[in-house]
């Protein structure tokens, strides 16, 4: 009994340890969304993702020299693979801040909820892995989700909210590369390698037009890398916390996080369809990742 008593509050606690860390990664999410829109009124977004991109290196590097003398890892013979990890990082990246700096900054988080339903799409693309019927399913329930959001014929569809749509996309293929790359290589390796080819990618089209950020931008610059490094180190502490089933729920936090920030900042309110439109996809990506899990 003892031991069923102490396996039970080993449970509780690593669940309220990993629910803490996915609340921490929302809000760090939820404050790069409006740092980047407040960048873009004075910075393109190739620039944002560079800057963004230097800062998250800077504060990387000291753990990854650590990394590196204590385990002796850090080769680059999955080279090829890093190479494409990055760059559609770097596409994601872009997109999303792109799509932040031209809609309300809910709505862009709302459409990313697409997220593991496109990844039964690449897998079976990339990986071979077979999805069921069900699984499909769920993704058609997302897309309805995502159709009461865009409302087509009802609302002009710009530009911006399908770069919005198209960042999970590119995201659930980085993910993809990411699984190949966990097989034999470190969470360590894998950032920092990530985010130094996303600093090459954003830094090759800036050297035709280089500027450098004006002196009122480098607070929420140096803020914006903060902010996102430690939200991925706390979205990594999470999910390796707990059961992804019961810390991912609590990712939904973000569309209350930034539909306030984005009321305080920019005056921006999601309308009832973006929340309704939300719920639908978050509902169809929890079924996917909780069948996922329970096949694991």
């Amino acid at each position: 009994m003892t031991k069923n008593l102490t396996h039970i509050l080993s449970h509780r606690n690593a669940a309220i340890t990993g629910i803490t860390w996915m609340i921490i990664a929302a809000v760090g999410y939820s404050l790069n969304a409006g740092i980047v829109k407040q960048l873009s009124s004075e910075l393109n977004t190739l620039e944002i993702v560079f800057w963004r991109s230097l800062v998250a290196v800077i504060i990387l590097f000291p753990f990854f020299f650590k990394h590196i003398s204590s385990s002796g890892r850090g080769s680059l013979r999955n080279w090829h693979f890093f190479l494409l990890r990055g760059l559609f990082t770097y596409f994601g990246m872009a997109a999303t801040y792109y799509a932040l700096a031209n809609i309300p900054i809910a709505e862009v988080y709302a459409l990313q909820f697409t997220l593991p339903l496109f990844m039964i799409i690449v897998a079976a693309i990339f990986l071979g892995e077979r999805a069921g019927i069900d699984s499909f399913l769920a993704c058609f329930v997302g897309l309805i989700g995502t159709m009461i959001i865009l409302r087509p014929g009802f609302e002009i569809i710009g530009l911006a909210t399908i770069v919005a749509l198209a960042s999970a996309v590119f995201y659930s293929i980085t993910n993809i590369f990411i699984k190949i790359l966990t097989r034999t290589e470190t969470t360590t390796t894998i950032t920092i390698y990530g985010n130094i080819i996303m600093l090459v990618l954003a830094l090759i089209p800036l050297l035709f037009a280089w500027r450098w950020p004006p002196i009122d931008t480098i607070g929420w610059i140096i803020a914006l890398g903060i902010f996102t490094t430690g939200g991925q180190w706390a979205l990594t502490k999470a999910i390796a916390s707990a059961d992804a089933r019961i810390v991912w729920p609590f990712d939904f936090l973000r569309m209350p996080f930034t539909a306030t920030i984005g009321y305080i900042m920019f005056g921006q309110m999601p309308e009832i369809w973006t929340w309704v439109g939300a719920m639908v996809i978050f509902v169809a990506a929890y079924y996917v990742l909780q069948k996922e899990a329970t096949i694991k």
